[in-house]
């Protein structure tokens, strides 16, 4: 059985992700063999979500408080074992809160998660498939092909209308497509084209928009849709001021 301080070690690097193999087989039985380190785990990794749930000045914050919470229980703690465990808590929530603030401000991944967090491809509610319908026009065969998220094929069917044939929301749809096919800066020139010509599904495009620039991390541009569409429209009105407030 590892010794005290090896335990310490084994959950600091735990919240480091550097675990060995090793480590990481020993940390396993040691989360089910040893009560007391199991507590000290749930105490540390509560910490950690509780850190990720906050935004960045709220986390600076909690990090401050915290310091001085041991600051002031330190000198009268109990034991060098109570020292010790104020110790490496603090230690460790140095170490999250850092590693937070640098996933935030410096990683593709944040922008990737909250991209990932907010987009849901938008529904057909401009074209009504019915079972047993005769139509077998262009426009059916995209959105059948749409609803059965068969995107390429979407893709496909949308482009062969004729702009005399076309109705206003097949561009927007078409962006759905090639957002869904990773094709973004396809997807966000109908987008634009849509909003440019007022034609409806506006306030979405914008909403559409705005998750685009998340994932590039064009966080001024993502922030200017955002605002536009939290004083001009209700579409998403709440998740909109949400995100804003993650971007801020």
């Amino acid at each position: 059985m590892p010794a005290k301080m090896d335990k310490e070690l084994l959950l600091y690097n735990y919240f480091a992700n550097s675990l060995s193999k090793e480590q990481e087989e020993l940390f396993n039985e040691l989360l089910i063999s040893d009560k007391d380190f199991k507590a000290q785990f749930d105490f540390e990794n509560d910490l950690k979500q509780a850190i990720k749930d906050k935004e960045n000045h709220e986390l600076k914050s909690k990090l401050i408080g915290f310091e001085k919470e041991i600051q002031k229980e330190a000198p009268v703690a109990t034991s060098k074992k109570s020292y010790r465990y104020l110790a490496i808590a603090a230690s460790i929530t140095m170490l999250i809160g850092l590693a937070w603030m640098g996933y935030k401000d410096g990683s593709a991944s944040y922008y990737e998660d909250l991209y990932a967090a907010n987009f849901q491809e938008y529904p057909n509610t401009a074209f009504t498939i019915t079972r047993g319908d005769t139509n077998e026009s262009l426009e059916r065969e995209a959105f059948v092909a749409y609803e059965s998220k068969n995107y390429a094929e979407a893709v496909n069917k949308f482009e062969q209308i004729s702009p005399e044939n076309k109705q206003p929301y097949v561009d927007f749809y078409l962006a759905q497509s090639f957002l869904n096919l990773k094709k973004n800066d396809k997807a966000k020139e109908l987008l634009q084209s849509v909003i440019a010509n007022k034609d409806a599904l506006v306030a979405e495009s914008h909403w559409y928009l705005a998750l685009i620039a998340i994932k590039e991390k064009e966080v001024e541009t993502a922030k200017a849709e955002l605002k536009l569409l939290t004083k001009e429209f209700d579409f998403n009105k709440e998740k909109a001021t949400q995100l804003l407030d993650k971007l801020n």
